[in-house]
């Protein structure tokens, strides 16, 4: 059952061979002819900003994100309180990687059977409940039980709202839109961990919980008010496997998808090797402090908005493909050069392109995935979220190992190295095979 190709010229969509079977949609298109079909797409000139479903999720997951690393700064300040050990934190990375690892995918096919308006909706309620939760505990063990629960539902709660973003603004705002989210995630950075330490510090650990409890109530209601429209998969009524077996089979017919899953695996594989040996680099290897430390993630966060205002400007001139392909080979190479270099100004400069290169990944892959049908796009978004646990997953269990055996340099090199390789390969076979012309259709 092969895909059917799709070329885009002039605003139409022409279909090649109108009796082949798709394999996203299962359906038979018939035409007696040879001629070949001409599908106008929507019209999609309305700014992405006019439509106030999208600002109410946009926003309310902005709150969410900020939410989220004031719950991060209270966790890693109660266990190391209650444990007194970097090892025990360091567990807390693991927890939230364990349930991407194995559920992404499988979250994925419920989140295409389900409601997403209503997965969403339980999803925000329950982490409100659990995070007001943790201060009631005193075991370390329970604490950790409460963060994997929540870093469960987060897997069915990231698909789902990934899902619902192509059905609320226009196709060609897709980009705009997806950017947006990105710059909410990257203020988050800036502002959720600041915001978290004063809190504590100001009105006391308990005090952050209830704030962070708030930013996913205040979500939860917002969305629950929302209309979303949402195409069910015809086969509701059938097995899981034969649902997932439907999704990798688009994965496997359609070579674009398959790329930017891959480069989102190395985009995850540069954030989780700085976030692990970072701050080794510019303390041992550079001789600099903890506030140094702080000034490269400061300005790898800046690299990352740069990317997030600039990927939907660019992203009108060129291939999404190609920009995530380029975005990854940046941020290869912009790590090459922070574990090679001895100078703190040049790890700086590089820490802005890997910021840069990272969004742009992000950004474009995501919007890439968000391009299948919207029966099937729950799958492809949770099996994204599998390949990001994995990556991570692997990267907290293996780089301590590997720096402390080969050394901090040599394993940031490789990993630079690995992700500028990947990313050069991608970027050949996207320009051999001419991605553009391929796209599926919008039927």
């Amino acid at each position: 059952m092969g895909l059917m190709p799709c070329r885009k010229r002039n605003n139409i969509f022409l279909i090649s061979n109108p009796t082949e079977r798709s394999v996203y949609g299962n359906i038979m298109l018939k035409q007696p002819s040879n001629k070949q079909f001409i599908l106008k797409p929507r019209s999609a000139r309305i700014s992405v900003l006019n439509s106030p479903a999208f600002c109410v999720l946009w926003l309310s997951e902005a709150v969410s994100l900020i939410g989220d690393r004031i719950l991060m700064i209270a966790l890693i300040n109660m266990v190391y309180d209650w444990s007194g050990s970097a090892s025990a934190v360091s567990v807390l990375a693991l927890i939230k990687a364990v349930p991407a690892l194995l559920l992404g995918t499988l979250a994925g096919v419920f989140v295409d059977r389900w409601s997403r308006k209503w997965v969403m909706v339980l999803s925000n309620l329950i982490l409100f409940i659990l995070v007001l939760a943790i201060p009631l505990t005193k075991e370390l063990f329970l604490v950790y039980g409460i963060y994997f629960v929540m870093a469960i539902v987060s897997q069915f709660f990231i698909p789902a709202r990934s899902a619902c973003i192509p059905e609320l603004v226009p196709e060609k705002a897709l980009l705009a839109a997806n950017s947006l989210f990105a710059a909410a995630f990257v203020g988050a950075i800036a502002i959720g961990p600041a915001l978290g330490g004063w809190i504590i510090d100001r009105y006391g650990m308990e005090t952050a919980y209830r704030v962070d409890a708030l930013t996913f109530l205040v979500p939860a209601i917002a969305v629950s008010l929302l209309s979303i429209p949402q195409k069910r998969s015809a086969q509701t009524g059938g097995s899981l496997g034969g649902d997932w077996r439907e999704g990798m089979a688009v994965v496997r017919a359609d070579p674009e998808i398959r790329y930017s899953l891959l480069l989102i695996g190395t985009a995850a594989l540069l954030i989780a090797a700085l976030s692990a040996l970072g701050v080794i680099l510019v303390r041992e290897n550079l001789g600099g402090s903890a506030g140094d430390f702080g000034w490269v993630m400061s300005v790898t966060g800046a690299g990352m908005l740069c990317g997030a205002v600039l990927s939907p400007i660019v992203g009108k001139r060129f291939n999404r493909s190609m920009l995530a392909a380029c975005g990854a080979a940046l941020g290869g190479g912009a790590m090459l050069v922070m574990a090679l270099s001895n100078q703190l100004g040049m790890v700086m400069a590089a820490g802005f392109g890997l910021g840069f290169g990272f969004v742009n990944v992000q950004v474009n892959a995501q919007t890439t995935l968000q391009k299948t049908p919207d029966r099937l796009r729950g799958r492809i978004l949770g099996l994204s979220q599998t390949v990001m646990g994995s990556v991570t997953f692997a990267a907290a269990g293996l780089a301590g190992v590997l720096a402390g055996w080969l050394g901090t340099t040599v394993v940031l090199a490789g990993a630079g190295a690995a992700v500028l390789i990947t990313a050069l390969v991608i970027l050949y076979l996207v320009k051999k095979i001419d991605v553009h012309w391929r796209q599926p259709c919008n039927i």
